[in-house]
């Protein structure tokens, strides 16, 4: 083994902690210190798909390129996308492609492995139905998100949202009308809340909507309103030869942190309640937790 390989072998030993985007990095940092690449784009290739990994390259700029592949298995290849901005830089990596080969053919294979990481994570935290986390996601997200909500002394909105007689589409229908009336629902709830606000699927037609950095319940009322009112629009078809349709609507509970709770436990409890208190009011109600109003209140 040439001392390039062991030195490469060694760095990818070294970095055998991080995840999957500060490994990306620290390859480019690799390839720009020891042979002045300064542009990189490194992609997952499955079959037809392609994902991208890392790319620092600029828009609008024509760039020349050296390609490398490394197969994986039968499945998968993992590729860089070395660039030049001029001919002369373009030859320079091209005579050293075969050093370069070696270095990326060993950080290809950690890289893969990182990746294949994040994809059984990402399965075990993500609904298959919806797309959104789910309440395992929640117990790790959360802690962190109060910390910072301390440090700013800003509060965060808990909506628990469940759709009105949602076993009744069951009954009269089936479960894929079902699953379709879910996945109605959580597109509604993705299309009208803010980049920085984060969804959960907690139970079958359950969901959580958390909004970070609010000032008081009415932000939250507000937004409850707006997506009772747009689920409520929703027609879901559920026969494609007669199109006939189906129109649901949901209730809202509220909580609010840290007023109601400084735990998760207490939040989703007290959501709970709020929700509970929403429904007995009727259909596309909202109910924001009150301790006066809601302290006979039983779930189980």
């Amino acid at each position: 083994m040439n001392k390039s390989c062991e030195e490469v072998l060694a760095k990818s030993q070294q970095l055998r902690l991080l995840g999957l985007d500060d490994y990306s990095l620290n390859i480019f940092n690799y390839l720009n210190t020891n042979y002045q690449i300064n542009f990189l784009k490194i992609y997952i290739k499955k079959q037809n798909d392609i994902e991208n990994l890392f790319d620092n390259s600029q828009k609008n700029e024509n760039y020349l390129f050296n390609t490398l592949k490394f197969k994986q298995n039968s499945e998968y290849e993992v590729i860089f996308s070395l660039l030049s901005t001029t001919q002369k830089e373009f030859e320079d990596i091209k005579n050293r492609l075969n050093f370069i080969k070696l270095a990326l053919e060993i950080f290809s294979q950690s890289l893969f492995s990182k990746y294949l990481e994040k994809v059984i994570e990402d399965i075990s935290i993500i609904d298959s139905l919806t797309g959104n986390y789910n309440r395992h996601y929640l117990y790790h997200y959360i802690e962190p998100l109060f910390s910072l909500s301390n440090r700013k002394q800003e509060k965060i909105a808990f909506l628990r949202i469940s759709i009105d007689h949602f076993k009744a589409v069951i009954d009269e229908f089936n479960y894929k009308i079902g699953d379709k009336v879910i996945k109605v629902l959580s597109k509604t709830i993705k299309s009208s809340i803010r980049d920085s606000d984060t969804v959960i699927r907690m139970t079958n037609d359950g969901h959580l909507i958390i909004l970070p950095n609010i000032t008081n319940s009415d932000n939250a009322v507000l937004v409850a309103n707006k997506l009772i009112d747009k689920f409520s629009k929703e027609k879901i078809i559920v026969n494609e030869d007669t199109k006939q349709t189906l129109m649901k609507t949901i209730c809202v509970g509220i909580t609010i942190y840290p007023d109601d709770g400084v735990d998760i436990d207490t939040i989703i409890r007290k959501s709970d309640i709020a929700l509970y208190e929403a429904k007995n009011t009727g259909r596309s109600k909202v109910f924001v937790f009150n301790e006066e109003e809601t302290n006979k209140v039983e779930l189980f």
